[in-house]
């Protein structure tokens, strides 16, 4: 139907999308891109990044779409276990997650090994991302 899928970006209110997991329809877009590419300051001058302008330009055509909340689910919001427990149990991997998305720090490679990449982040060895990311 031409409608573009995307994450829900987790600490925004409006409809901005995370674009780590998307999906749309070959050449059902391509209006953004022209539209881009005619004007680029004025394509980008309201919009801080990529993840802003498709889910702003798709959503003021009423085309825009979200995964469902539980299927995408950020490490470092939804595995990292809060403190302090972080400091006890590895993160888990959420009920009904499809897609486990890094972004930021720490990388699959942090994580497995330990490593959060923030001072105050705690993450124990991942083991189970060895059995998934390769």
């Amino acid at each position: 139907e031409g409608d573009f899928m995307v994450i829900k970006e987790w600490d925004k209110s409006d409809a901005t999308g995370n674009t780590s997991v998307f999906r749309f329809e070959a050449g059902a877009h391509e209006d953004a891109l022209d539209y881009l590419k005619a004007d680029p300051e004025k394509a980008t001058e309201s919009v801080r990044n990529e993840q802003e302008y498709i889910t702003q330009f798709v959503d003021r055509q009423n085309r825009l779409k979200y995964w469902p909340e539980k299927w995408c689910r950020s490490f470092k919001r939804h595995c990292i276990r809060p403190f302090p427990l972080s400091f006890f149990q590895q993160p888990r991997i959420p009920e009904d997650a499809r897609v486990i998305i890094f972004h930021g720090k720490p990388h699959p490679d942090d994580a497995l090994a330990g490593r959060s990449g923030k001072w105050y982040r705690k993450v124990l060895p991942t083991r189970w991302i060895a059995e998934y990311w390769q």
